[in-house]
Order: structure tokens, then C-alpha cells, then sequence
């Protein structure tokens, strides 16, 4: 999992700086990607790599957000292999190419692969009435796309049957992209099997869950209870095979709580949403909105509080800092959709305070349903 990955990462980082007796952690690349909202960070958590408000690639000092260096050859940053930033080419047709961008060189790009040719059907970004899912992986000297693609019917009056069912269609595959040559090759879909989550233990079976995830042997769920006319979050921890359910940890009381987890799934964000009746209605309320409580699912540990901004999403933590979006304007209209602008956010979760933000590449907004 991304988050095993990470911890094994930061091992070795402890280790390499322990042994060269220097306090500075050495530069560590990996193509396992620490995710932030439209981005990824280096192993370090110095540098961010977002696919920018103009439609290109910035990368960004995480400390205080300036921007390092920008490019407009590619939108989407995909992993980070070796000294380089491998990144997607393409998001508004059936088509795309790999990018190796140096980031010795400012983002410098290396290395530019064949195009890969979907149906042409397909758009490889966002767009109405179409969803690209792709993942990525590095295996040697190739990237690896595993893909799958949708369609659905759009327009401005409700279809017949026979109109939705030909506007509906689905395809997948795989490619492999050689980064020494740039050659594509394309292959049918690979089948995984994923692990399948073993039956809840007696005592959680009736319990009111919010969310659950293995770590390690184990696995954690947060329920959510009734307690002194109140409501509380408990993390339960358990491994299968255990005759004894171990004692759960209380994370949060009180009412109307609610509960997120950040984009790796190893922070759980809590809080409280209980607001006085005058306010409830209110755009602007008169108090300060309740708090989102930060959780290490690992312990279960405080590790810190960040303001509840309405319509605020995406949530990351690295080290101390939160980092989440918030939309902005809409240029288009609800009702035959558009795109809405976003801000990355920036805050120390010790403080709660903003660090500094970034516009960031907006949110395709699809007209509703017929």
C-alpha cells in the first residue's frame, strides 16, 4: 500500500542519515508517489509537483509555496523515477505521451514517448459523459498504464432507450512504455485479484462504521457511537484469528461529528459539526465553524486541528503541514456545466494558521442528468 511504502521509505531515510553522521536527510528518489491534491511530492516533502491553473506542470517549494520551475508540455504528474519526473502529455483527446522531465534541469524534458492511441471515444482528461481511470506503476526501464475507459450519453434532451444504450461503451488495456527508447507497446488487460477484506470480528459486526483499512496484519475501523446522549469515534484495532477484541481508543465526543480521511488513507480528519439553529441557515456564520481534528490512524494520536473551510477537499498531510482544495469561481453554468476553479491550501496542523496557497487546475463541473 502507498502508506507501507512511505514508512518503509522514511526508514531508510533515518538509517542513510544516521550512518553519513549529518543531520540533513540525503536526496532519496522513489517512484512511489506521496500524493497531495492534484499532485505528488518528492520523498523529501520539499518539492510538489501540481497540474497547474494554465494546463501545465508547476513545481512548487513546499515551504512557502513559490514556484521553482513551470512547463507546458505536459498537464498531469504522474511518478517520480530517479532524478526525474515522469508526467502525462495530453488530457482533451483519445491520446497521449509519456514526458521525462529532469528535475536537475528545471524540468527539461529528456524524453518523449510514442503516442498511445485510445478508442476514439475516449478523451484521456475530463470530460462530460467520459471517465479515464488510469494507474501507473514503474517496472525497470518501462512505465506500465493499466486503463480503463467509459462513456455515457450527454445532450440537451432526454435520450431514447436505443440512444443511451449507443452512447454507452467500455474498454481497458494495458501499455508498456520503454523510458530508454520511448517505444510503446500495447497489450490486452491484465487481471488482478484483488485481496478481499476479511469478515468483520462479532463485535464490530453491529457496530456503525465509518471507515476501515488494513495496516500491516491488521486492520483499523473507526465506528462511530452513541455515549451520554452524545456522539464519539472509536479506532478499533484488530488482526484476524484474535480470540479477544483488544480496547478501542476514543478519538472524539460530541455532536453531529463527521469524519474524512486524507488521500493515502493514513490520517483520519474529525470534527464536530454542531451548529447553534440561528446559524445553521446562515452562509456566514457568527462563530467560527468547529475544527477538523487530524488522527494518526497508526496510534491514533492527535497530531494536530486545521479550520473547516466549507467546500474545502482533498486532504494531505506530510510532516506538519495540511494541504487541501477549495473551489473558486465557475466559468460555464450548472446547468450545461463547466469548470470551477481551485486554491491549494497550505496550513501548519500545529497551529492551524495558512502557510501560503496556490491556484491550482480546476474541476470539470457536468451538467446534471437528464
Amino acid at each position: 500500500m502507498r502508506r507501507d511504502g512511505q514508512l518503509l521509505m522514511l526508514v531508510v531515510l533515518s538509517l542513510l542519515a544516521a550512518s553519513s553522521g549529518s543531520s540533513e536527510p540525503p536526496t532519496l528518489y522513489t517512484s512511489t508517489p506521496i500524493h497531495l491534491p492534484q499532485g505528488i511530492a518528492d520523498a523529501q516533502g520539499r518539492v510538489g509537483y501540481f497540474a497547474s491553473a494554465a494546463g501545465g506542470i508547476e513545481a512548487l517549494d513546499l515551504a512557502n509555496g513559490n514556484v521553482l520551475w513551470q512547463t507546458s508540455e505536459a498537464q498531469i504528474p504522474l511518478l517520480i523515477d530517479g532524478e526525474h519526473l515522469l508526467a502525462q502529455a495530453g488530457v482533451k483527446r483519445n491520446r497521449l505521451r509519456v514526458l521525462r522531465l529532469d528535475l536537475k534541469r528545471d524540468g527539461e524534458c529528456d524524453l518523449e514517448s510514442d503516442p498511445v492511441v485510445f478508442p476514439a471515444w475516449v478523451v484521456t482528461g475530463e470530460a462530460p459523459g467520459r471517465l479515464f481511470s488510469a494507474h501507473w506503476r514503474v517496472e525497470r526501464h518501462h512505465m506500465v498504464l493499466d486503463w480503463e475507459a467509459s462513456a455515457w450519453y450527454i445532450g440537451a434532451s432526454k435520450p431514447t432507450p436505443e440512444e443511451a444504450e449507443a452512447a454507452r461503451k467500455r474498454a481497458d488495456g494495458q501499455v508498456f512504455v520503454n523510458l530508454r527508447t520511448g517505444q510503446i507497446d500495447v497489450r490486452p488487460p491484465t487481471k488482478v485479484e484483488l485481496p478481499v477484506a476479511p469478515a468483520l470480528p462479532e463485535h464490530l459486526q453491529k457496530k456503525s462504521l465509518r471507515w476501515q483499512g488494513r495496516f500491516g496484519n491488521g486492520w483499523k475501523v473507526l465506528s462511530l457511537e452513541d455515549h451520554q446522549g452524545k456522539q464519539r469515534f472509536l479506532l478499533h484495532t484488530w488482526t484476524p484469528g484474535e480470540e479477544t477484541a483488544r480496547e478501542p481508543k476514543e478519538l472524539l465526543v460530541g455532536e453531529h461529528l463527521q469524519a474524512r480521511t486524507t488521500l493515502d488513507e493514513s490520517v483520519l480528519c474529525l470534527r464536530e459539526c454542531n451548529l447553534r439553529p440561528e446559524d445553521r441557515a446562515s452562509l456566514m456564520p457568527k462563530k467560527p465553524l468547529p475544527p477538523w481534528h487530524l488522527f494518526s490512524v497508526t496510534t491514533g494520536d492527535l497530531l494536530g486541528s486545521i479550520p473547516h473551510e466549507p467546500g474545502g477537499h482533498a486532504f494531505a498531510v506530510l510532516g506538519k503541514r495540511a494541504f487541501y482544495l477549495v473551489p473558486g469561481s465557475l466559468s460555464g453554468s450548472l446547468q450545461r456545466g463547466g469548470v470551477q476553479t481551485q486554491m491549494l491550501r497550505a496550513l501548519d496542523i500545529s497551529t492551524g494558521k495558512k502557510l501560503w496557497e496556490h491556484p491550482v487546475a480546476g474541476k470539470l463541473i457536468a451538467p446534471p442528468p437528464l
